[in-house]
């Protein structure tokens, strides 16, 4: 594997990290919901991040390739 490639893969791999405390921090905060306006709002928030988690997956094994 190329060293940019290398790279690509560290910094793919950092942001996943970053988004998987970010969906953790989503879901805790969630626990202590108080009524269902909220809830949906933070399971918005939440699904956002998965989605985000999941596209930076497939980037990380596009570079893993």
């Amino acid at each position: 594997m190329a060293d940019a490639d290398l790279d690509a893969a560290r910094r793919a791999f950092a942001d996943l990290t970053g988004l998987l405390e970010d969906a953790a921090l989503a879901a805790s905060t969630g626990q202590g919901v108080n009524n269902l306006d909220e809830g949906r709002r933070r399971f918005k928030r939440l699904s956002t991040t998965m989605h985000r988690i999941q596209r930076r997956l497939s980037i990380l094994e596009g570079h893993l390739q």
